[in-house]
């Protein structure tokens, strides 16, 4: 039984942390979504719900967020969102489903409610073989006993509709340990899946390890599907570890904000110490972006379009608020070059590098890095 489910350690509200920023974020855009019809939200291994101390676990924060964004969004949305709770033990489910009764916490106009228990490679097996159907949007949050059940061909089968989103939770510390030392055949098959052979056992840290992870998981869906992770700080030297993956540059952009709205530092992951800052410091924390700025500078050595510029940065884990700082400081050096497509004049700190921006896919302008000055 994991400790997550028993025991509400704070690398456990963390993680529900991350996951309902993110779902408030994707569920609030796709209420109110044109041609979206239907949402289905899967916990495959979703537990009783609620923690030993009273806290809320993943499937009650999932129901909770949803139940409050359809009142809200109801009278410009038709859109209805299935839940679908898994865990193997009926006694789970059992305690979770009188607990939503409890609290009323679901409505059939909602949408579907349902709790299964069945093996996750049996449910895993029948999202996959679901008709695909216009409109429908899925997003799986997986937070496996374990990992032995975990493949990368099961996430790429996961997402090949290209209207699926997976959140998926490893324990990156026993995974890293057992790496250093005598492999499981489970672990080792996984990581076979995932790295070259010469970098398994090589890993310098448990962070290393976690970014090899991350970057196996991108190099195998490569130039279909966006991947990243978010580091968790249990104690010293001891992480563990999100990913999430999504077929759709927006929703890999909202990802990202949800991290760098827990980490505005580095955008990277949690630790302790966030927490540790009084309420009312006067510390004003500021992104680190210093080498995206250089990769950026670098990108804008030939002249590139807003949208290009857009892509570029979400695609180097940034937002676009780091990006229009590094331009604005470029432009007031004058070192950029801009040029608008119809010619008319650009209206000084605007790029046009924001989803609102970009979604059309139309560009709007050009911009280069000139290292000596503009002309």
């Amino acid at each position: 039984m994991k400790d997550s489910q028993i025991n509400p350690y704070e690398h456990s509200d963390i993680k529900v942390k991350l996951l309902k920023l993110y779902l408030e974020k994707y569920i609030n855009i796709l209420a109110l979504a044109k041609g979206v019809h239907t949402v289905e939200v899967f916990d495959l291994f979703c537990g009783e719900g609620i923690y030993n101390n009273g806290k809320e676990g993943s499937p009650v924060i999932i129901l909770r967020l949803i139940k409050d964004i359809y009142y809200k969004a109801t009278k410009n949305s038709k859109v209805k969102f299935n839940c679908n709770f898994n865990d193997y033990n009926n006694q789970k489910t059992v305690k979770l489903s009188n607990y939503i009764s409890e609290k009323k916490m679901h409505y059939q106009e909602m949408g579907a409610l349902s709790y299964h228990n069945k093996d996750y490679q049996v449910f895993k097996d029948e999202i996959l073989q679901a008709r695909k159907i216009k409109g429908l949007k899925r997003f799986i949050f997986i937070d496996p006993y374990g990992y032995k059940n975990i493949s990368v061909a099961d996430i790429e089968d996961l997402l090949s509709d290209n209207n699926t989103e997976v959140l998926l939770f490893l324990p990156t510390q026993f995974m890293y340990r057992f790496e250093k030392k005598s492999t499981p055949e489970s672990l080792y098959n996984f990581l076979t899946e995932i790295m070259p052979k010469e970098e398994q056992r090589m890993s310098s840290s448990g962070v290393d390890f976690i970014h090899k992870l991350r970057d196996g998981f991108g190099d195998k869906l490569k130039g279909k599907h966006f991947v990243d992770s978010f580091i968790i700080t249990r104690n010293i030297n001891e992480f563990f570890a999100l990913f999430f993956f999504t077929s759709h540059l927006y929703g890999f952009e909202k990802f990202l904000e949800a991290k760098w709205s827990i980490d505005e530092e580095e955008g990277r992951g949690w630790s302790p110490k966030f927490e540790k800052v009084d309420l009312f410091s006067a510390i004003d924390v500021q992104p680190k972006t210093d080498k995206f700025e250089e990769n950026l500078l670098a990108f804008l050595s030939e002249l590139r379009s807003n949208i290009e510029i857009h892509e570029f940065t979400i695609s180097n884990r940034h937002l676009t608020t780091h990006a229009v700082q590094i331009l604005k400081k470029m432009q007031n050096s004058n070192k950029l070059m801009i040029t608008t497509v119809d010619n008319s004049k650009l209206r000084k700190g605007a790029f046009y590098i924001g989803w609102n921006e970009v979604k059309t896919n139309k560009i709007k302008c050009f911009i280069k890095y000139e290292s000596n000055g503009a002309i």
